[in-house]
């Protein structure tokens, strides 16, 4: 059986990317921001999609709460 090559349009991967970078900037801004290695957070969200913000929203809120 052959597999059909499925590819992604230029569209779909430009909207990938927009995607990512967004991500990381807001998270590296949001970490400079609160002082919470910028650069760790933005190289996160640079990477994958959307476990790094997810995790980031979770431990903001503890610490927001240990406040």
């Amino acid at each position: 059986m052959a597999q059909k090559n499925k590819k992604l349009s230029k569209g779909a991967w430009l909207s990938i990317g927009a995607l990512l970078v967004t991500q990381a900037v807001s998270l590296f801004f949001s970490a400079r921001k609160s002082g919470r290695n910028p650069w760790v957070w933005g190289g996160a969200g640079l990477l994958q999609f959307p476990l790094p913000a997810i995790a980031y929203l979770i431990l903001e809120r503890q610490a927001k709460q240990k406040k």
